[in-house]
């Protein structure tokens, strides 16, 4: 039986488990461009040893959307401050 050795993980995602460390490689340097990841940290492992890691993309993350609404909202206060003066 082969041994999966290598995992890549997007989030609760697992996109990649097996032995073959090249398929691992791009998978894992595949999902840092995807949009569809900007979101999660990905992460290659080797059995629970970390050999890679993306952070969360800025301004995907949930504090950067929290922080945008906030900037908004008080752009939008602004701008009704400097129409009633």
């Amino acid at each position: 039986m082969v041994e999966k050795d290598y995992t890549v993980k997007a989030g609760d995602y697992t996109l990649y488990s097996g032995s073959d460390p090249q398929e691992a490689r791009r998978v894992f340097l595949e999902a840092a461009n995807d949009p569809a990841y900007f979101e999660c940290r990905i992460q290659l492992l080797k059995g629970d040893q970390l050999l890679g890691e993306f952070l969360e993309r800025i301004g995907h993350r949930q504090q950067d959307k929290e922080l945008l609404k906030s900037i908004e909202k008080e752009g939008e206060k602004n701008e009704a401050d400097d129409l009633e003066q």
